[in-house]
């Protein structure tokens, strides 16, 4: 949750008004596959698919 790209990520979704407790950040961490890149639209995936 400390890296430069998820506080990146973090903030363009600020920018779209969506924000996430620190709780939903892990979760959206761990949830996410290992080889794959946390983005806005993997992370609204995960939201559309209640995976978070």
């Amino acid at each position: 949750m400390e890296s430069k790209e998820f506080k990146r990520v973090l903030h363009n979704l600020h920018l779209e008004n969506m924000s996430f407790s620190p709780k939903i950040q892990k979760r959206i961490i761990t949830d996410a596959n290992d080889n794959e890149k946390i983005s806005p639209a993997l992370i609204k995936e995960m939201l559309a698919y209640d995976k978070v």
